[in-house]
């Protein structure tokens, strides 16, 4: 490790700098933008147009650290709950937020911003194992970071057929699945960004430890092995699979016992398999936890929506493994095995498939300068290569509108809707801010609360309060809770019921707002069994009394 840092020269480490502050000021822009945008009396959640549903999830954590506890609990399902949720990462930023006092949003912004930096560095040290010649490692980095697929092209022809049903989104993930692209993964929340550092760790460490036959690197791969695994378990598939058809290929090609790999792959898949364990016993013994786990479908859209979620990155890649089969290179053939192994696993048969997206842009973007290399020293004498060597305005336009335009469809995108202010994720009025202080007061940590769903999306991330409904997978048997939530709010029939309904779920209070007021009329005053303990412009609680 030492031989290959003290290849990075002084104005490469320059431009790891400066890739890195351009990188966080991009990705701060549609933030900061959302934040200046905030109307009067309301306040900015943070929340942008990538996965906007999952963001009160994690601040769900960071409320339960400030509230003083580092194990975690589903405050998105009413069910009791007899296993805590253990994730070292969530639990680490929100002591962070803790001691330095910020909004939530601003704790993940920072801890993002610090991860973008370590992303870009520990990235540019594994190209540079790979590649010796300056210009081409600052070719990989800069097409790591910034390309992407031809979604943003594609997308006024495919909006008509964009829909959503049972984890599948008929739309190019290069512009909705965060793990799906690098810059994706560095604009979104931080933890798919540490689970993308994590899994160049792994799997540089595992290179080093096969090159160099020091135990010292498969130890360093499976510990990070363990922590990627201890909130993102699904990946040790992505893990043992490439490590297993790269030992096999390698014992074929070298017509020997692949002694030296097995070995290796054996010390990091140990010290990693408790993480999986754990994941497994507390899924096979927690039936909230196993509810959860079922209702996370995650499917991969179309083949032909992938080739287009990968572009010309991805038909590139491809010209780079045709190349390496010509080449006897071990790490060459690693990486390979890697782009093609985690491909397959896109359509594996597994409910979480999309999920094992993850950092499959990194192997991608390598083979497909591996193949750019090719072309330039194949067709140099060329008359159009002479061009567009000579013209770097042309090289520009060509790759931000062919790499690129994703990426800038995705910042403009976050822009528009919160010039809009349309969209019910990214502010909300100080009378809810004054409901969500009022819950931590008066609430008890067992306490349940129903709500319309957005709003009870909301609630266990400001107030740290348990809602009966508020997550597609957080929140077990999520389709019946809903039909239940919207019976109850939709008139003022079948009262005995309702209040049977709230005695057996267990919910203790209930919510009412102007989304409420959507599903239907259902009036709280002059019922007997609800006491009003709350009350603002917008915002009325009442507790349930039996």
């Amino acid at each position: 490790m030492k031989e290959l840092l003290k290849t990075i020269n002084r104005e490469e480490k320059r431009l790891i700098l400066f890739l890195s502050i351009l990188v966080i000021v991009i990705t701060l822009l549609p933030f900061i933008f959302g934040y200046l945008r905030t109307p009067d009396d309301s306040f900015y959640t943070g929340i942008h147009a990538l996965t906007p549903g999952d963001t009160n999830v994690y601040y769900s954590y960071l409320e339960q650290v400030k509230q003083g506890s580092l194990v975690f609990k589903d405050l998105y399902t009413s069910e009791p709950q007899s296993t805590p949720l253990i994730n070292p990462f969530w639990a680490t930023v929100g002591v962070i937020g803790k001691l330095l006092h910020t909004p939530h949003w601003v704790t993940i912004q920072i801890t993002r911003c610090v991860l973008v930096f370590i992303f870009i560095a520990v990235a540019y040290i594994f190209i540079a194992y790979l590649f010796s010649k300056k210009q081409h490692r600052k070719m990989a980095i800069v097409l790591l970071l910034f390309s992407s697929g031809l979604g943003g092209l594609f997308s006024p022809f495919l909006e008509f057929f964009k829909y959503s049903s049972e984890g599948y989104y008929h739309w190019p993930m290069d512009l909705w699945v965060p793990e799906s692209v690098t810059f994706l993964s560095l604009l979104h929340v931080p933890h798919i960004l540490f689970s993308s550092i994590l899994s160049l760790v792994v799997f540089l460490f595992i290179l080093l430890a096969f090159e160099k036959n020091r135990y010292s690197y498969s130890i360093i791969a499976g510990i990070a092995s363990f922590l990627w695994f201890t909130f993102h378990p699904f990946h040790f598939f992505t893990v043992i699979i490439v490590l297993a058809v790269y030992v096999f290929l390698k014992g074929i090609l070298d017509k020997k016992f692949p002694k030296i790999y097995i070995k290796h792959s054996l010390v990091a898949t140990l010290l990693a398999l408790p993480a999986v364990i754990y994941h497994f016993l507390i899924i096979a013994q927690d039936p909230i936890i196993a509810g959860r786990a079922d209702e996370n479908l995650l499917y991969t859209p179309a083949w032909w929506l992938v080739l287009i979620s990968y572009g010309l990155v991805g038909l590139l890649a491809v010209l780079g493994v045709l190349r390496i089969t010509k080449k006897q290179d071990n790490k060459w053939l690693f990486i390979a095995t890697w782009f093609v192994v985690q491909t397959i696993l896109l359509y594996a048969p597994l409910d979480f498939q999309r999920r094992l997206a993850q950092n499959l842009h990194f192997p991608m973007v390598l083979l497909a300068t591996y193949a750019i290399i090719f072309l330039a020293k194949k067709y140099n004498y060329t008359k159009i290569v002479r061009y567009l060597l000579n013209n770097k305005v042309v090289i520009a336009f060509i790759f931000i509108i062919f790499f690129s335009f994703s990426n800038i469809y995705a910042i403009l995108n976050d822009l528009l809707l919160y010039k809009s202010m349309a969209y019910p994720f990214f502010y909300l009025s100080q009378d809810y801010a004054k409901s969500f202080n009022w819950m931590k007061e008066n609430m008890s940590k067992d306490d349940v609360i129903l709500s319309e769903w957005i709003d009870g999306n909301f609630i266990p991330g400001y107030s740290g309060r348990t809602v009966y409904l508020g997550h597609g997978v957080e929140t077990v048997n999520y389709l019946f809770k809903q039909e239940q939530t919207e019976w109850f709010y939709r008139d003022n029939l079948e009262i005995d019921a309702k209040k049977e309904f709230l005695r057996q779920s267990g919910i203790d209070y209930i919510l009412f707002s102007g989304r409420s007021e959507e599903l239907g009329d259902f009036d709280p005053k002059n019922k007997e069994f609800l006491r009003e303990e709350f009350t603002s412009n917008e915002i009325s609680i009442y507790k349930f009394v039996e």
